[in-house]
């Protein structure tokens, strides 16, 4: 397989990771919360056209597509640029994070405001207004953890070709 390859197939597999430890993230604090533990699923699914029963699911497979995609992108982003391409631990989560924080500003913030919002306000009515701090937080940590598990998946898909026989005994044949 190409570096390329390599970098977006650890971002596919990095973004993977990142939207299941979202999920769990996502289903505790609702629950923390005292609301259904699915609630964010429902309102993803919601947004994506599922209706009723099948709100919960289109909701997951609109989660998990994202988390692919992104991932898959950012993969494909530093194997395009000799700057941005992952040598270290350290460079990978200090782009890793950058890339949660633009995913959480570029993709996360309009889709909660122009789309979220008004679900869950036709949903909650004006407890969800309350509730919109709370979830800027919380979705900002989940981002984060997300960048920094594709950036890592990122790293470990293309270390070996960063690294010389001297500095990676296992890579010496």
């Amino acid at each position: 397989m190409t570096a390329s390859g390599r970098s977006i197939t650890g971002g596919i597999i990095g973004g993977i990771i990142g939207a299941t430890i979202m999920t769990i993230i996502l289903i505790g604090s609702k629950m923390m919360m005292g609301m259904p533990a699915l609630a964010d699923f429902v309102v993803m699914g919601t947004f994506v056209g599922g209706t009723e029963s099948a709100a919960v699911s289109a909701g997951f497979i609109a989660h998990y597509l994202m988390g692919i995609i992104l991932g898959a992108a950012l993969g494909a982003i530093v194997a395009s640029s000799e700057k941005l391409q992952l040598t270290s631990w350290g460079k990978a989560a200090g782009i890793g994070l950058l890339y949660g924080v633009i995913v959480w500003l570029v993709v996360f913030i309009p889709t909660v405001m122009y789309g979220f919002a008004p679900i869950m306000m036709n949903m909650m009515g004006q407890d969800a207004a309350g509730m919109l701090p709370m979830v800027l937080g919380i979705a900002f940590i989940e981002h984060l953890l997300y960048g920094i598990s594709v950036g890592a998946l990122i790293f470990v898909a293309t270390r070996t070709e960063h690294s010389s026989p001297s500095e990676c005994s296992a890579c010496a044949t």
